[in-house]
């Protein structure tokens, strides 16, 4: 090598490095002058003490997260609709009251009579439906109602879960991202020195040297878009609960990649059909249009009440004869039938109308079951498929260190070119890349299954989380390469 001659990705590197140096100063500085001041250390440190958890932020998250938030909000409204439908079954209590001041002249007397009186009174009425078709459906449908609801709720709890989890994956997924990308940088930048001395001393053509820098700058930006990427990941766990995190725990390598058991695929459709939630809404759907149909038909019934009803009335008019002012009371008890005879079309509309949203519901039941048996053939071919691409894809990673331990070997003897050896280290690196990502998309696929078929649980996240090492931390990135 030249006296005094530094390689181009070197410097970049010591550049990048000197930039890393200068804003973690600058921080550092920052940081100990807001402390001074007497801020809490809370307010002043960004990054908490240690790496969260998958547990950590799914608690966080079921707290916190609007979706769920509002889904629950939505259920609590629906359920009301129980104490609504049974108070159409219950007695109503009236009390009404009135009070009038009267003047009242008597333009025939001689000379003319004039007089002014109050009149008040009151009235309670009980009211207890005896026979009321539509009221006692309204009632049965409220359950419905709330059924359906209940399992919505619980479809967007499961969702909660796969939502945080996927979240949780895509930080791992794109620090192995920008880990490759790094390493491959990093190999480039060795080769780069190497192929820059061996031209020194005149033992490859300039062209070797311009293969290698080309290779670096764009190992260089592969390394920044990964950066940008990573970076970008941590703001879903924001949004889900509210909190900005710096720091998460890896994956452990023990990590277990299993066949989904049973190892019947009609097994995990019959535990679909039968426990899928928003199948079960579906379900609840079709009986609340059912009890629609009812109340509408219900309409042509008659309906029976009981009325108990008290007056009371006081009149300060003295009447023709001068008496005084009079004083009432009046009970009575009743039972009122009202027979509908004609509304102008109005029920045979509305039972119409029932009957065609019974039809919607049953169809996008119809489809809602197919769509849950297509989903859980699909999930649990692609589950038995990703343990299979999982090991070939730790087979692959074999593979291509072997190619490219030959091809440096190659390259030295003169038989390989420079081409071939960067080839060889970029496919290496995607398969390290591959296989990570192979596994996570096995736990995203399996949670899934889980939830077509209603089985999942916080325990998965117990289960999932008990996999994760405190040592492997994943940090949140700054761009340190531009």
């Amino acid at each position: 090598m030249k006296p005094g001659f530094v390689p181009t990705g070197l410097k970049r590197l010591c550049q990048s490095i000197s930039m890393s140096l200068s804003v973690s100063l600058s921080v550092s500085l920052s940081v100990s002058l807001l402390m001074s001041a007497g801020l809490p250390l809370a307010l002043v440190s960004a990054m908490p003490a240690s790496a969260a958890s998958l547990e950590d932020i799914y608690t966080l998250a079921v707290s916190n997260d609007p979706q769920l938030a509002a889904a629950n909000a939505g259920y609590m409204a629906r359920r009301e609709v129980l104490t609504q439908g049974r108070a159409g079954l219950l007695p109503t209590i009236s009390v009404g009251a009135s009070t009038s001041q009267n003047k009242r002249t008597i333009l025939t007397a001689t000379p003319e009579l004039t007089e002014n009186y109050n009149d008040n009174g009151w009235q309670a009425v009980l009211r207890q439906p005896v026979f009321r078709l539509d009221s006692w459906f309204a009632f049965k449908q409220s359950k419905n109602v709330e059924a359906q609801a209940l399992a919505q709720l619980t479809a967007e709890q499961q969702e909660l879960i796969f939502r945080v989890a996927n979240s949780y994956l895509g930080i791992l997924e794109a620090q192995d991202r920008w880990s490759a990308a790094n390493a491959e940088r990093e190999a480039v930048q060795r080769q780069l020195e190497q192929v820059q001395q061996r031209f020194d001393v005149g033992l490859v053509a300039i062209t070797d040297v311009l293969e290698s820098t080309a290779a670096f700058d764009s190992s260089t930006v592969n390394v920044i878009e990964a950066e940008g990427a990573q970076a970008v990941t941590f703001e879903a766990l924001l949004r889900l609960t509210g909190q900005p995190f710096y720091e998460v725990s890896g994956l452990s390598p023990s990590f277990p990649v299993e066949f989904p058991e049973p190892r019947d695929e009609e097994a995990w459709v019959r535990s679909a059909l039968q426990q899928n939630y928003s199948l079960l809404a579906a379900r609840e759907g079709v009986n609340a249009a059912q009890r629609d149909v009812q109340i509408a038909r219900s309409g042509h019934m008659p309906t029976i009440d009981a009325q108990v009803t008290m007056n009371r009335n006081n009149s300060g008019s003295r009447g023709f004869f001068g008496s005084s002012g009079t004083e009432s009371e009046q009970n009575s008890m009743a039972l009122q039938l009202n027979l509908p005879i004609y509304a102008g079309g109005a029920t045979q509309s509305r039972a119409r109308q029932a009957s065609f949203l019974l039809e919607q519901a049953q169809r996008n039941f119809d489809l809602t079951q197919r769509t849950v048996v297509e989903n859980t053939r699909t999930l649990y071919s692609a589950l038995n498929t990703d343990v299979a691409r999982v090991k070939a894809r730790l087979r692959g990673i074999e593979s291509s260190q072997s190619a490219l331990d030959a091809t440096q070997t190659g390259y030295e003897v003169g038989t390989r070119n420079i081409v071939d050896v960067l080839l060889a280290q970029q496919r290496l690196f995607l398969a390290q890349f591959q296989y990570a990502s192979a596994r996570y998309q096995y736990i995203r696929d399996t949670l899934r299954l889980k939830q077509t078929v209603g089985t999942l649980s916080p325990a998965d996240i117990a289960d999932l989380n008990s996999y994760l090492s405190a040592t492997a931390k994943v940090t949140k990135i700054t761009a340190t390469t531009r």
